[in-house]
């Protein structure tokens, strides 16, 4: 059983993200759908693709790849 796994550091310019296609429960049970989310690691385990997303208020869950579309360039925040 092989587990890769690549992360993108919080301070990298390299940073991914990606937006919600379809709901998902985090790991503190609340469903999201259609929020834009940072991408914080890569994995492969068993075969399967998965990316590890943070949300803004922190929370984390793991979505597959058919679950989220890839964003070319950051999200624009709403000024304060």
């Amino acid at each position: 059983m092989e587990t890769t796994a690549t992360s993108t550091s919080i301070d990298s310019p390299k940073r991914k993200y990606c937006r919600l296609l379809e709901p998902v429960r985090d790991h503190e049970g609340h469903i999201r759908f259609t929020e834009t989310v940072e991408i914080v690691k890569e994995i492969d385990n068993l075969d399967r693709h998965m990316y590890l997303v943070r949300f803004e208020d922190g929370s984390t869950t793991f979505v597959f790849p058919h679950e989220v579309e890839i964003l070319s360039r950051p999200p624009l925040r709403n000024a304060a």
